[in-house]
Order: C-alpha cells, then structure tokens, then sequence
C-alpha cells in the first residue's frame, strides 16, 4: 500500500488574488461588449447592454470559485486547474450577464460548472500518496527520449513528407482542410504522432531547455512546433510553444509559492490590454484571437451543449469508447453536432470543455463523474512528480491544460497525449533541472603557496594549512530539537581502561 504524507497545506489565494480575477472577469465584460460582439454576432455573441442584476447573481459563484484557487502552484496540477478557472469557469461566468434567453440550460451551465470545479479543487485538501518511481539516470532517460523524439517525427514525415516552412495565417485554414483529408489514407498512429509531438515531446523539450540553459533543447522544440504547423494549420500549436515558454519563466522568476498572485495580475492586465488596443485601432484581431477564441467561444458552445443534450438523447460515448454496446441516436459526435444545429456546417467541430462533453454523454452525473476521474489523474501526477523541478513539470502539463479546457477529456488522454505526459513525468529522473555550472576557477599563486585563510574569530588561533583537525559534529537527538554530546574520542592509553 502507497504510504500517504501529511496534508499538503497549500494556501488558497487571498484578497489581492480574488480582486485581480475580478478585474480579469470585468475585461471580458468590456471586450465582449465593445470588441467582439459587433462583428461576431453570427457566433452567437450578443450585442445587448449588460444586465446588472444578472451580473450580481453571478458574483457569489464566481469569487467561490476564485478562491478556491491555489496560490503556489508547486503542485504541477496547479496550471490545470487554473487553466480551467480562466478558460472556463470565468467566461461562462459573463456569458449570462450579456444573454437574452436566460432559460433553464444557462442556469444549469453556470450551476453545475461551478459545483463541478468547487469540488476539484479538494484535490489541494488530500494528502499526497508516496507512489514507488523507478530510478533512471539522466544519461539514459534523456537519450531514450530523444529516441522517442526521433522516431514520432520520422513517423510524420514518412506520412506527411518533410515540409517545413513558416506559415502565415492567411493560409491556415486551407492547410488545415488539407490535413484533414488526409485522414482516410493515414493509420491512425501517425495522426497521434503529431498531437503528441506538439502537445508533449515538443512543449518538454522546450521547457527542459529554459530550465537547464540547454538553449538547443528549446530551439530544436520550436522548430518542431513550427513543423507541425506547416503540416496540420494548427495555431494551437503556436501558443503552446508560447504557453510553456511564458509558464517556465514565470516559474523561474517568481517565488513559486505565490505564483497564483502573479498569474491573476498579468490576465487582469492582459485582457485590458488587448481591449483597450483594439477599441482605440478600431480594429478586433487580437482580441478575436487572444480573447474571442481562446475563452469567450468556450462559454459559447458549452451553453450550446447544455442547451442541445438537455432536451435530446445523450451520446453515452456510443460514438466512441462504448459505440460497440450502445445505440448512438446521431451520425456526429457530439462537438461536429453542435456545430451542424448552431453554426450551420458539419465539418465545424465545435469543442467546448471536459464539462461540456461530460453532460453530453451523461448528463450531470456525467459532469461530477468525470470530475472525479480527472481528480484521481491530478493527484496521480502531483504525487509521482514530487521531486521533480516543477518548471518541468508544470510545461509536461501545460498543453494538457488547456486541451481539457477546449476538447472532451477522453480525447484529451489518449489523442491529445495527457496520458503520454503521465508515463514520462512519471519516469523523469529526478534533480535534473537545475543549469549546469562550471566549478568555480581557484585562484593561482606564485610559487604554489597556497593563502593562508584568514582568522574569523580574531583570536589568533589561524586554521590549520590542512584543514581544521577532524572533531566529531554534534549529533542530532533523535526528535531533531537539541544536539546530544559529541562522542568521547578513542581511548589513546592515557586514560586507565574501566
């Protein structure tokens, strides 16, 4: 049986904390209204005034939620728990206050989000399980994956050819609808090849190479992501080399017990930023990009999939995992569905979240089942990545994180890699994070004198050249308050035997 340590302890975040995520939920407020709602109104963004008492209706859950928030995120769960705060929990947060038809799907999308994330956050409450890890030297670890590295891009390129270019994003879409053709006459391996690749080999890589000064290592990851690009027009794949680059700086840069503090900062400031940028230039691409894509149109299809499966048959994964002993109703999954009875197209997958797909397939107890599933992940990779530097950790995860905040869960485990990551945190060699630096250069001397070290107490009583004499250190008493005696030294015949 693993042997389970003492609470963790970790504090949640505190007023500051709670005051800047607030900010961060009123930013959204005001890009939606001013920014995104007058040229994306055909995605479902209303352009209506705020309704103010719907909007104090929604702070109790939201600052509930907030502060349920760790503070240090020397958990490497932290950044998906956080990830799914500001992704998720935030924007269906403002959604309501900017919604005509406040009907029963909005009231259970905010209610049971907000439950659902409540209660994941008592992961933070639970001892940490001391899971057995296999000790493997750096010299073989690293190696092997590089071996893995190696073998996953040979598998793309024996499949997709080597192309590798920059690509702008006036040709995205149109690569992408090529990759996607493609499907039917590639095995399904090497389309998970490319997904692992972008989501984990690549983002560790580069984490590992910021944290140690491997500069090759971060470089050799980039380029990889930018290879992925050229190949799938995945801009998801741009941000994640952004992602984990930013999130190891912080780590390194920041006292990492009060990260929490400055992650809520700079998204207060953010999306203010980015606002305010576009209201002034009249324009609305970085906000579409940073703020419309990235978080408001996750709270748009998680309300289409409450509002959809609350009247209609659930999935019940019948048309996945369980399709060989269920009856799906429909000829799409779920998020292609959506994106049929809302957005008018089939081929339109629209992706929402974990708790999204969660009531898609069961309903509600969906939504708190697979939150305990995901709970048990959480506290399996916190424990076995003790140990570990946490940059490392947290950029194995970080892609993960924001998968389970946009892509069914299921998915995110096996297609997009979180299982993947799992396995190589799990092995990773412990004590490998930290620069390598040359020893200090000792000083030369003519005539090979060594100096004499000066005399700290002043006493005149100088250190032996040698070193001082070898005296026994005082030992610890067993309960670690007080040194015990230093032992007596050998007899040496001047003392008369007992």
């Amino acid at each position: 049986m693993p042997r389970r340590q003492a609470p963790p302890d970790a504090p949640r975040i505190g007023r500051n904390g709670v005051i800047w995520l607030a900010v961060y939920a009123v930013g959204l407020a005001v890009c939606h209204y001013f920014v995104i709602a007058p040229p994306f109104a055909y995605l479902g963004f209303e352009k209506v005034p705020p309704n103010p008492l719907v909007a104090l209706v929604m702070i109790p859950t939201y600052v509930l939620c907030a502060r349920r928030l760790p503070a240090s995120w020397e958990r490497p769960s932290a950044i998906v728990y956080w990830m799914l705060f500001l992704v998720v929990v935030a924007p269906i947060h403002v959604l309501p206050v900017f919604t005509t038809d406040l009907s029963t799907p909005v009231w259970l999308m905010v209610g049971g989000v907000a439950l659902a994330f409540w209660l994941l956050g008592g992961i933070y409450s639970v001892p940490l399980a001391s899971l057995p890890r296999p000790v493997i030297s750096p010299r073989l670890y690293w190696p092997a994956y590089c071996l893995v590295w190696l073998g996953l891009l040979a598998v793309v390129v024996g499949y997709y050819g080597l192309q590798f270019r920059l690509v702008s994003l006036s040709e995205i879409y149109a690569i992408r609808d090529t990759y996607r053709e493609s499907f039917d006459q590639v095995p399904k391996f090497a389309r998970y090849a490319i997904p692992w690749l972008g989501n984990v080999v690549a983002p560790i890589a580069i984490a590992r190479g910021l944290m140690t000064r491997r500069w090759s290592w971060a470089l050799l990851g980039v380029a990889t992501e930018l290879f992925l690009v050229s190949i799938t027009g995945f801009k998801q794949l741009l941000f994640s080399s952004i992602l984990v680059a930013g999130v190891v700086i912080l780590v390194k840069t920041t006292d990492i017990r009060r990260l929490g503090y400055r992650v809520a900062a700079l998204v207060g400031c953010g999306v203010f930023a980015v606002t305010t940028y576009d209201f002034v230039t009249n324009g609305f691409s970085l906000s579409s990009i940073l703020v419309r894509r990235l978080v408001l149109t996750t709270a748009i299809n998680t309300k289409y999939h409450f509002e959809f499966f609350l009247d209609n048959p659930k999935a019940h994964l019948g048309y996945g995992l369980l399709a060989r002993w269920v009856d799906y109703p429909y000829d799409l999954s779920p998020a292609f569905l959506i994106g049929q009875v809302y957005y008018g197209n089939p081929e339109t997958s629209a992706n929402a979240n974990i708790w999204a797909d969660a009531y898609a397939n069961f309903g509600l107890i969906g939504v708190f089942a697979f939150t305990g599933i995901l709970a048990l992940v959480l506290l399996f990779v916190d424990s076995v990545a003790r140990g570990l530097p946490t940059g490392l950790a947290i950029g194995a995860l970080a892609q993960s994180a924001f998968s389970l905040s946009n892509t069914a869960m299921l998915t995110v485990f096996l297609t997009h890699g979180m299982l993947l990551a799992m396995v190589l945190v799990y092995l990773m060699p412990l004590g490998d994070g930290q620069p390598k630096r040359p020893p200090p250069l000792q000083p030369r001397h003519r005539g090979g004198r060594q100096p004499v070290a000066p005399d700290p107490a002043g006493d005149g009583d100088l250190p032996h050249p040698a070193g001082p004499p070898s005296v026994p250190a005082p030992a610890e008493s067993p309960d670690g308050t007080s040194p015990m005696p230093a032992a007596r030294p050998e007899n040496s015949g001047s003392e008369r035997q007992p």
